[in-house]
This record gives C-alpha cells, structure tokens and sequence, in this order.
C-alpha cells in the first residue's frame, strides 16, 4: 500500500509504502525512477524499517531537521 510519493527531482521519487516480506510488514522507503515506458520502477537506494525501528528514525529526523533550521 503507498502511503506517499515525494517527488526528489524530475528524475526520481521517494515511495513510502507497507509492504510484507516473508510473512513480516514494514514501513519501506525507496528512491524509484521512471523508465523508458513510463514506469516508476523502485531502485537499491532505499531502506525497510519495522515499526518500532520506523519511530526511531522519524525521531531523529525530526531531531536533525531542528539542527539543520537551527543553523547548527
């Protein structure tokens, strides 16, 4: 199931989406581009987090994000 699609330039996407792998969900978040035919096809660039790691990480970015608007 897609959750969102963030254009990351006019060449790729970043899809976050739940997907299961051997019997197991998880948040992925993956880089996709768009083919010849127009497809978006998911590329390596990417990460599968399971719930509990997925809030960690939103933390952090959260975290990071408050630097970055921080200037530090």
């Amino acid at each position: 199931m897609i959750i969102a699609e963030i254009e990351k330039n006019s060449l790729e996407r970043i899809r976050i989406q739940v997907t299961e792998y051997r019997g197991h969900r998880f948040i992925d978040c993956r880089v996709h581009y768009q083919s010849a035919n127009g497809e978006w096809l998911p590329t390596k660039k990417g990460i599968a987090l399971s719930s509990e790691l997925a809030e960690e990480v939103a933390q952090a970015i959260h975290a990071a994000k408050d630097q970055l608007e921080a200037g530090s």
